[in-house]
């Protein structure tokens, strides 16, 4: 037979190590989300890279990273406009180089190889935006974003 005592330690010792699982399990998720943000492909990862950046270079308080947030979100769309207009009138020749040399790399490979290759060449269009890496947009292309 178990005391009493001994199923009150038993409870409270449950509580505890539930509590802490819990509380693991929201600080990773709050951590791999910002993570995500911070380092990964989707659209923006470059815009909150480079605000992480200044924000731990320059050591700014919770205030000077709201208002610098504040104006980098502010002007987000006119940069992006920007970049994309200064890709399309720059980004040709370099476009033109990486599409022979994805079209000498396909022709050593069998077909399978190329169907993969083609699907990597369209993820790496989709993660780099303005066309970066290959992804280059010619007009009448539709953005998939």
């Amino acid at each position: 037979m178990v005391s009493p005592r001994l199923k009150t330690y038993a409870i409270v010792i449950g509580i505890f190590v539930l509590g802490a699982g819990a509380g693991g399990a929201a600080g990773y998720a709050v951590a791999s989300k910002h993570v995500a943000e911070v380092l990964g492909d989707g659209p923006g990862a470059g815009e909150a890279r480079r605000f992480e950046g200044l924000a731990r270079q320059l050591d700014l308080s919770r205030e000077q990273r709201d208002k610098v947030r504040t104006i980098m979100e502010r002007h987000r769309d006119e940069n992006r406009k920007l970049t994309g207009a200064m890709v399309e009138k720059c980004g040709g020749e370099l476009q033109e180089l990486r599409d022979r040399v994805d079209n000498e790399i396909r022709g050593v490979l069998n077909e399978s190889q190329k169907q993969r290759f083609n699907e990597l060449m369209e993820k790496r269009k989709h993660r780099f935006p303005f066309g970066g890496m290959g992804g280059h947009r010619r007009k009448g292309d539709r953005a998939k974003d």
